[in-house]
């Protein structure tokens, strides 16, 4: 199994029993979270399904690549953070690296199309529903994983044995510092673009949202308000994920610059970390800024429990 460097594979195999278990730990826990909460979007989501907005959908299909990734991906580095080692096969490897550089792109092309949405609802409203059809979302949804796969399958293409373990972040990747020119364009149409498109999008909606709030009817500044809260919503998520990877692309150019892994082993151990993190966020998000969420996974939770106690109830007159 190709190695990335053998400096961080000598840290990682060398670490005490006591920093593997509390590395896998908080692994582990970040794998659960992002497991149980998009698995509660879905299942929120499906409860209301007549009720979803056209960001509603969006939000549900952000969330199915951040449960693809606790699935996918996540599970792979808690086995090779408990080993030292990357424990699979080589398949495997490439499969994760693939996973991760398609899901993280595909995260990213959701958000810029959540922030168009956005754009089309605030700013040009009387456009919204002819550009935001139900077809046409799908449609959407449909480009923005095309481009994402533009994005992933050269790599695996053209690159598959290129792809190794790397040790200090417990994960497999594409060493995208062996082609700067390649990284570099890829960067500009994958990450450039879409982060110019999301930040043009919440800048004319947030200019349009103050202007509007000075005149209006008492009607329209309900139906401004409600606007406004999905928005928020919408760009609290955008936040969150500019928070977790921020630092995941500083180290990457570091490494591209440097064309040599230099960082420490903890440093990349974060690094995986926030990617990780990403995924676990946004339902937490979700809890905190939008009080429709908060109503319905309370209403789903009671559910739950309410189904329970009567089995409960039952076992005990049984015995």
């Amino acid at each position: 199994m190709p190695v990335v460097d053998e400096r961080l594979q000598h840290d990682i195999a060398a670490r005490p029993a006591s920093l593997v278990t509390v590395e896998a730990f908080f692994m582990l826990l970040i794998n659960a979270a992002a497991l149980i909460g998009n698995s509660l979007i879905f299942m929120v989501a499906y409860r209301n399904r007549r009720r979803l907005t056209v960001t509603d959908h969006l939000i549900v299909a952000l969330s199915s690549t951040d449960l693809l990734v606790s699935v996918t991906v996540m599970p792979l580095s808690v086995g090779a953070l408990i080993t030292g080692s990357w424990p699979y096969n080589e398949r495997i490897c490439r499969f994760q690296g693939f996973c991760v550089i398609t899901f993280a792109t595909t995260s990213l092309n959701t958000l810029s199309l959540i922030a168009i949405n956005r754009y089309y609802c605030i700013v040009k409203p009387n456009r919204y529903r002819t550009v935001f059809s139900s077809r046409n979302t799908i449609a959407f949804l449909g480009i923005v994983w095309f481009t994402s796969l533009c994005f992933s399958i050269p790599s695996l293409a053209f690159g598959a044995d290129d792809y190794a373990f790397q040790p200090g972040k417990a994960l497999c990747v594409y060493p995208f510092e062996i082609n700067t020119a390649y990284t570099a364009g890829l960067d500009v149409v994958f990450i450039g673009v879409p982060t110019a498109a999301i930040s043009f999008c919440y800048w004319r909606v947030y200019r349009t949202l103050s202007q509007r709030n000075r005149v209006m009817s008492e009607k329209a500044y309900r139906l401004n308000v409600r606007e406004a809260n999905i928005t928020k919503t919408a760009g609290a998520v955008v936040l969150g994920f500019a928070f977790c990877w921020l630092p995941v692309l500083v180290i990457d150019v570091i490494d591209t610059v440097s064309a040599s892994l230099i960082l420490p082993r903890q440093l990349y151990l974060f690094y995986t970390f926030m990617v990780f993190l990403s995924s676990t966020i946004n339902p937490i998000i979700y809890a905190l800024v939008s009080r429709r969420f908060r109503k319905a996974l309370e209403i789903l939770l009671n559910g739950m429990c309410n189904r329970k106690r009567p089995t409960e109830a039952m076992g005990h007159v049984a015995h």
